[in-house]
């Protein structure tokens, strides 16, 4: 065959390849490497199609026979890459695309590629950084966008993540996977509507596109339509049984049904498929917890360590292992959040027992209420730099006069002193300062003398997901009319203000403010009204674990399973919290009226 003939079957093959007619580009693949069998470009080209089909070694070697007759070509390089990913073989790809990137440094395919898996492998900055280079040098190219969204949403900017898959889909608006993508940010956004018109466009143009129905039935999930759920989840895993993503859509399901045994399947399934990927493993690890099989579920929540939105500590001692601790000076690290930070603290007492002395980190607004409740540890707040999505704390205000021993996270002590039932210490922990309790309590003293009552009736932050776990403060209603109650609202954050205004003009009826206090940031403000007060009836939040560390009579409405339960019917370690528990998808009605009569039993008695 002459070089013409060959030019003009090259040019045909990849006119049939690049319009999807596969079978008819193979069949001029294959009959240039007959005649010619070192042509690189008919090698690379077979082997990106037979991956393309699904025949990802056999791409791989006709790859990497290209390769081996033409070793500079930077295409050829990041096109293995992409192989290599589809086999399971992330380091080697890495390789591939650096190897391709130091051929041409400004290669946009192999910066674009190398972004995506360093995204996929929790090297965020490093991937950002490629991807808005790859941007830089060609701004039309629509993978990079959509990738660099992808990175962009996994580090927290989601608005920038959303501006990202939207140039994507407009540069590329025959690519299903770019839809897909806006799909999902748009429900980190909570804009369900746009977010199911953008996957419906997706799944128009690619039915069998597995990813785009896996994110239909999270879509339906967050609009609390199981039954829809199911089903796109089902088809996502006909679609690709492979895929770890629409088991654990599964498994939430089962979970939010209150089938934890069917959710431990499919989340184990899932760890197979998936065994490295830490969200799984964290959602597998609540669990465990909710069953009851709690050394299993502590050990699955380590891989917290493991996830990219970490914090990262710099300037730690030796993590603690669970050697001998008499004598020696532990460091325990603030986990992320204020609520898990109380209620970790129950653990305290048991490491000094041990014969520790702590040391304890925590966020500043807890700084006098821990000093106050472990008078003999030595507490000091963490100095974080970073946002919530890349945490970074140093320790090198750590004492120099008696070095630190060793250092834990807080929340895998519970890994050594909670791994039965019987572990869970049930004392009060946290004291509140007792001259802001007295002023509170003459405070709310003051305004009759019904039963005093502390409400918070949802959490600090919103969203249509998050609100099956809390109630509006119109549900309330019931408590708030009947007599001989005086409810003092202690909800936090920001809108609630608008809410009682909004409902006393309705109604005429709303919970007493306390205006002087300072209920979302002053935590000695928190303990004292809820030590002030006869009960605080709240979701499940920081606020439940104040009042069950305080030893106060705490209601706490939620929906079942809660996996601090422990599967058991209360809450151990905290017997003064009573449990109003509900199925998710059910009234809060038959729950709020519960608490009424058992408040007018109360108030009786």
């Amino acid at each position: 065959m002459s070089p013409p003939q060959t030019q003009s079957l090259m040019q045909a093959a990849l006119a049939h390849h690049q319009q999807g007619r596969l079978a008819e580009a193979a069949a001029l693949y294959q009959k240039i490497l007959q005649q010619s069998p070192k042509h690189p470009d008919a090698l690379h080209l077979f082997g990106v199609l037979m991956h393309q089909g699904g025949q990802h070694e056999a791409g791989r070697r006709l790859v990497g026979a290209a390769i081996e007759i033409a070793p500079d070509r930077p295409e050829f390089l990041s096109n293995l890459g992409q192989i290599l990913k589809a086999l399971g073989k992330p380091e080697d790809a890495e390789a591939a695309y650096r190897k391709a990137l130091e051929k041409d440094p400004g290669f946009v395919d192999a910066l674009a590629n190398l972004g995506s898996l360093l995204q996929e492998r929790g090297a965020i900055a490093e991937a950002i950084g490629l991807l808005r280079s790859a941007i830089e040098k060609a701004p039309n190219h629509a993978n990079a966008h959509m990738n660099l969204g992808n990175a962009l949403r996994q580090d927290g900017l989601v608005e920038e993540a959303e501006a990202a898959h939207r140039t994507a889909a407009r540069l590329a608006p025959l690519s299903p996977e770019a839809y897909a993508n806006l799909a999902t940010t748009l429900m980190d956004r909570d804009a369900l509507e746009e977010a199911g018109r953008a996957l419906r466009r997706a799944l128009l143009l690619a039915p069998a596109l597995a990813e785009a129905a896996n994110s239909a039935g999270f879509l339906e999930f967050n609009r609390l339509d199981y039954v829809a759920a199911r089903r796109w989840f089902t088809r996502a895993v006909l679609l690709a049984p492979g895929y770890a993503a629409p088991e654990t859509g599964l498994a939430e399901l089962a979970y939010f049904s209150g089938d934890i045994e069917t959710s431990l399947k499919h989340s184990e399934t899932a760890l197979r498929l998936a065994p490295d990927e830490p969200q799984i493993h964290l959602r597998h690890a609540i669990r465990l917890l909710a069953a009851g099989r709690l050394e299993e579920g502590w050990r699955e929540r380590e891989w917290r360590h493991k996830a990219p939105d970490r914090v990262r500590r710099l300037g730690l001692p030796p993590i603690w292992q669970g050697e001998p601790l008499k004598g020696k000076r532990l460091l325990v690290c603030a986990e992320e959040g204020v609520g898990d930070e109380i209620l970790y603290a129950s653990i305290y007492r048991d490491v000094m027992k041990l014969g520790a002395e702590l040391v304890v980190e925590c966020d500043a607004r807890l700084l006098p209420v821990l000093g106050r409740s472990f008078p003999d540890a030595l507490v000091h707040p963490y100095a974080r730099a970073g946002d919530g999505f890349r945490p970074v704390q140093k320790y090198d205000w750590l004492p120099h006069d008696k070095p630190v021993d060793y250092a834990i996270d807080a929340g895998s002590l519970a890994l050594h002193f909670r791994r039965r039932l019987e572990d869970f210490a049930e004392e009060p922990y946290l004291k509140a300062d007792p001259e802001r309790v007295r002023a509170v309590r003459e405070t709310i003293e003051g305004t009759g003398d019904g039963l005093k009552v502390a409400l918070a009736w949802r959490s600090r932050n919103r969203t249509a997901f998050r609100d099956i776990h809390y109630t509006a403060l119109s549900d309330w209603l019931p408590v708030l009319r009947e007599p001989g109650i005086d409810v003092f609202s202690i909800q936090y954050g920001d809108g609630w203000e608008e809410e009682i205004e909004s409902l006393s003009k309705e109604t005429g009826l709303g919970p007493h403010v306390l205006s002087d206090l300072d209920l979302t940031n002053d935590f000695d403000d928190i303990l004292a009204l809820v030590s002030a007060a006869d009960i605080l009836i709240c979701p499940s939040s920081t606020l439940g674990w104040i009042g069950g560390a305080l030893g106060k009579p705490t209601w706490l409405f939620h929906p079942v399973p809660l996996f601090v339960q422990y599967g058991t019917d209360g809450f151990p370690g905290f017997p003064s919290i009573r449990s109003f528990p509900k199925a998710v998808g059910t009234s809060w009605q038959t729950i709020v009226e519960a608490v009424r009569i058992a408040l007018g039993d109360l108030r009786a008695r």
